[in-house]
């Protein structure tokens, strides 16, 4: 037996065999970013800047576009106001691309445009860039867009809408890659991955093409990510095997003996982060200060709903059918409401969308080239899949029979009336405060009680007011959903999160809207009511995704370094005996 298979059979035993994948990226060239960037900063300013611009580009927007000359493109985690948006409107220029494409999230397209226009006074900002949303681009029409815009360059803002496989937008832009592997990609994001090495192994391999620094290959992907993933609800460590022998710096060797799974994701961070045409923020935290405290809440009126559920029973006695519906109901309830299908439907519409949801995956596994359910449609009605021509014939038959509509059912207003009273003490600090919610309904309640405008679906008011056009420092109700992405708010320095996320990556990018560069005050506070010990335990789920992503990125998480007093979920009472009369708005 020779002496590599000796190591295999040791390294089998003990977790992740050694491969040539491993090799490979072992042997990869190494550089450190910062250094060269720090010096080009402003010679690349001067050659983008236009005849009256004043601004001057920062090392991270400096290294990412240098690399997409150097290397033809580049994979960027990038903290939350590192200037992602000049990267993309800066990049078709230093890449003399012909027909460059920027993906955005829909919610944000409407804000790029706006920068478009700002930047175009300091910079060389071309007009023929194509702002298309990921939305936009996995619709079923859209299916061929890619092949009509044909674009040489691709800047993906945001690139963590790709992480999927399996969704229609990543799949087009998989076999765009497929067929046209020469194409640039510039992927950037401040929340890269959210628990998994999986959510960006494959945007790595369209950015960086043969300096990929993860396994090409599916197989040692899922090798590695069973060492490098976090895994809440494990106990037991798993063996990191081959993947000992990233770990070649004197610190990364000592911690090998004390916690290989941490040793292993830092060393594997470090050869992320040293790959040509990776640009990782080096530093996150800012000459602001990040405080995330708590505040118990009881809710009284939520006891017996919240005890029928977790019996796995609505509050109107219906069984839930799965643990995500328990989980949903339980986060509307912690707010003193829920959310009901108005009227119920009937059983027979139920099951033939069960069913028939059933199809679709099955479907979309078994042929890559079909990538969202209405194409599952046309190809099943055309004769393909045969077997399942029955189910569609079904749920086509009764789906136009029900029109589900939801109605939020409130058996308290306690939650709503202190977030009011939050705000309300906060009117006339010359802060505001922001309020975040989860829920339209929750947040439209508390704006009211309040007496302030509630920012929801595309970051606008009902009256179609923009939040970027809101006075700054003046207080504000906000979705967490629709604004905790892209936004600049750093007039404000206090937040409310009533609904804590209970991933790291959303809490990553929330805690970025205030707590950024520019912040102009000491402090940033994030107030978190918790009216149940299932929202403590999901915050301590988001800090441990937290700690996976410093690990092995090299990002610092904002929620690992905060000053952080939030109880463990074991000291939570079922139901917390905190303040049960909040004081009442005027």
């Amino acid at each position: 037996m020779s002496a590599a298979e000796a190591r295999n059979d040791v390294d089998a035993a003990e977790g992740v065999r050694s491969s040539a994948e491993l090799d490979r990226i072992l042997r990869l060239p190494r550089r450190r970013w910062l250094e060269r960037a720090s010096s080009l900063a402003t010679d690349l300013s001067v050659r983008l800047r236009t005849e009256g611009g004043t601004q001057t580009l920062r090392p991270a927007q400096t290294a990412v576009l240098c690399d997409l000359h150097d290397y033809g493109g580049a994979l960027a985690p990038l903290g939350v106001g590192e200037g992602k948006t000049l990267i993309s409107l800066l990049a078709p220029v230093v890449g003399a691309a012909e027909a460059p494409l920027l993906l955005v999230p829909a919610k944000l397209v409407e804000k790029t445009r706006r920068e478009l226009r700002a930047y175009r006074a300091h910079w060389l900002v071309p007009s023929y860039v194509r702002i298309v949303s990921y939305e936009l681009l996995g619709r079923a029409h859209a299916s061929d867009l890619l092949e009509q815009i044909r674009p040489d360059l691709i800047v993906a803002d945001e690139c963590h809408k790709l992480k999927n496989s399996r969704a229609a937008v990543t799949r087009r832009v998989k076999r765009y890659f497929d067929k046209y592997p020469r194409t640039r990609l510039i992927a950037m994001s401040g929340t890269i991955t959210k628990r998994s090495i999986l959510d960006y192994a494959h945007i790595a391999k369209w950015a960086l093409k043969g300096a990929n620094p993860t396994p090409r290959d599916l197989e040692t992907r899922l090798a590695w990510s069973e060492i490098l993933d976090e895994r809440p609800g494990t106990d037991e460590p798993p063996r990191v095997g081959a993947l000992r022998r990233l770990c070649e710096l004197p610190d990364e060797l000592a911690e090998l003996g004390v916690d290989e799974v941490r040793a292993v994701r830092r060393a594997y961070r470090r050869r992320l982060v040293e790959t040509p045409g990776v640009v990782a923020s080096v530093e996150s935290a800012l000459g602001a200060s990040l405080r995330i405290d708590a505040e118990l809440i009881a809710v009284p009126e939520v006891v017996h709903a919240v005890e029928a559920l977790r019996r796995w029973e609505r509050p109107d006695g219906e069984p839930v059918l799965n643990a995500l519906e328990v989980w949903r109901h339980l986060r509307e309830l912690a707010l003193g409401f829920w959310y009901r299908w108005d009227p119920a439907p009937p059983d027979d519409w139920l099951e033939a969308r069960r069913v028939w949801s059933r199809v679709v995956r099955e479907v979309l596994r078994r042929d890559p080239t079909l990538d969202s359910e209405a194409q599952v449609t046309r190809a099943i009605a055309a004769g393909s899949f045969p077997e399942y021509a029955a189910d569609l014939a079904a749920w086509q038959r009764l789906r136009p029979t029900y029109k589900p509509q939801t109605r939020a059912v409130w058996l308290s207003e306690r939650v709503a009336r202190r977030c009011a009273s939050w705000l309300h003490g906060r009117r006339d600090d010359g802060d505001g405060g922001i309020a975040w919610v989860e829920h339209v309904d929750f947040g439209a309640r508390v704006a009211e009680l309040a007496g302030v405008p509630f920012f929801g679906r595309g970051g606008l008011d009902r009256t179609g007011r923009s939040i970027l056009d809101h006075s700054p420092g003046k207080p504000l109700v906000c979705s967490i959903e629709a604004n905790a992405e892209g936004r600049n708010l750093q007039a404000w320095s206090t937040n409310l999160v009533t609904s804590p996320p209970t991933v790291g990556a959303t809490w990553e990018q929330l805690l970025g809207r205030t707590h950024r560069h520019g912040q102009a005050e000491d402090e940033v506070s994030c107030h978190l009511v918790i009216a149940l010990r299932e929202q403590a335990a999901a915050f301590e789920r988001a800090r441990a995704d937290a700690r996976y992503i410093s690990d092995t990125t090299g990002h610092a998480q904002k929620l690992c370094y905060a000053d952080v007093d939030v109880p463990a979920s074991s000291r939570v009472p079922v139901l917390p005996t905190g303040e049960l009369e909040p004081e009442q708005p005027s």
